[in-house]
C-alpha cells in the first residue's frame, strides 16, 4: 500500500510503501528548486546519487546541482536556473503542494514560481505528481503546466537543462558498469565505444546499472507523444546524468548556427508530461512489465 504525508516543519511530502520509505519530495526554500530524495528499493538501497545531501564513500562529487530527480533549464528569459553558481535563479514551492492518496496513487499538486536572481517573476508551474506501484515497479508521472503569465517566456537553446531529470548512483554510471539505450535502438555501455544516446531524440531513455550492493536496476524516463518537440533530445552522459532536454539543440548537433529555443507567449501555457519507471533488472527489457507501463503512457 502506498501513502504519502506532508511534513510541514521539514518541508518535505514523505512516500511510503507498506510502511518502508520510498523518497521524499523536498521543497524547502533553504535550496533552488524541489527534488525527490532519497528515492529507494524495498531493501532500503539508493537509487540516485547522495550527493550534495549527504556524503557516501566511493561515490562522485561533480555537479553540486544535480539533486536526486527535479527540473530545471538553465536558460530561461536569459536567466540560468540549472546549476547554483553566483547569479543564478530559483524555482520556489508557493506555500505547500497538496497531497493526498487517490486511488492506488500517491499525489503532489502545487504551483512552482520561477524566478530571476533579483527576485523577478519568470513564470508559473502548475506541477502535477502521481506516484504508483505495480508490483516491484514504482512508477512516477510529472505534468508540468508553464504559464507565461509576466510576459513572454523564452526557454533558450542550452545543454545545460532537462524538464525531467535524474542522477543515478555513481555505481550505474555508464562510463563504468552501467548501460544507456534509448528507443532508437543506440546503447552505450560499460563505457565502451561513444556515447551514441547523447544529444539524439529518442521516445524514451533507459538508465541501469548495479546499485552499491550489486543489485541491478534502472530508470526508465518517456517522453510524452504530446509534448512540445516530441521526441525530446536527451542530455544523458556517462557520468551519471540523465535529462529530457528538447531546447539543447545546438550543442546537440554542434552548429552555433542553429537556435532550437521555444518561447511560450504572454499569457499562453505549454504542457509537458513525462513518465519515469523504476525497474528491478538491466536495460528497459530487464523487467517484463516496463514496455507495457511505456506504451500505455503514451496512449494517455
Amino acid at each position: 500500500m502506498i501513502d504519502i504525508k506532508l511534513q510541514s516543519e521539514d518541508n518535505k511530502a514523505v512516500v511510503t510503501i507498506d510502511g518502508q520509505l520510498f523518497t521524499e519530495y523536498r521543497y524547502g526554500h533553504y535550496v533552488c528548486r524541489p527534488y525527490f530524495y532519497p528515492v529507494l528499493t524495498a531493501g532500503g538501497q539508493g537509487l540516485t546519487r547522495a550527493y550534495p545531501m549527504e556524503e557516501v564513500e566511493g561515490e562522485t562529487q561533480d555537479h553540486y546541482h544535480h539533486r536526486g530527480i527535479y527540473t530545471a533549464h538553465g536558460l530561461v528569459n536569459g536567466e540560468n536556473l540549472w546549476d547554483e553558481g553566483t547569479g543564478h535563479g530559483a524555482m520556489l514551492q508557493r506555500g505547500e503542494p497538496v497531497v493526498g492518496v487517490h486511488g492506488d496513487a500517491a499525489e503532489i499538486d502545487g504551483m512552482v514560481d520561477w524566478y530571476g536572481p533579483e527576485g523577478e517573476k519568470l513564470l508559473e508551474e502548475r506541477r502535477t505528481i502521481s506516484i504508483r506501484v505495480e508490483g516491484d515497479l514504482r512508477i512516477i508521472d510529472q505534468r508540468s503546466e508553464f504559464r507565461a503569465n509576466y510576459g513572454d517566456v523564452t526557454f533558450g537553446d542550452t545543454k545545460e537543462g532537462g524538464l525531467f531529470s535524474i542522477r543515478v548512483p555513481t555505481s550505474m554510471d555508464a562510463k563504468d558498469k552501467g548501460r544507456i539505450e534509448n528507443s532508437a535502438g543506440q546503447v552505450f555501455e560499460n563505457g565502451e565505444g561513444e556515447e551514441t544516446t547523447w544529444g539524439v531524440q529518442a521516445a524514451w531513455v533507459d538508465y541501469s546499472g548495479p546499485l552499491a550492493n550489486g543489485e541491478q536496476w534502472g530508470h526508465t524516463v518517456v517522453d510524452h507523444k504530446d509534448n512540445p518537440r516530441y521526441p525530446t533530445y536527451w542530455h544523458v552522459r556517462g557520468y551519471g546524468l540523465f535529462t529530457a532536454n528538447a531546447f539543447g539543440v545546438h550543442d546537440f548537433k554542434g552548429d552555433a548556427e542553429i537556435d532550437e529555443s521555444l518561447t511560450i507567449p504572454d499569457g499562453d501555457k505549454a504542457v509537458f508530461r513525462y513518465r519515469l519507471v523504476i525497474h528491478p533488472g538491466r536495460g528497459v527489457d530487464g523487467h517484463e512489465g516496463v514496455r507495457a507501463l511505456i506504451d500505455a503512457f503514451q496512449a494517455s
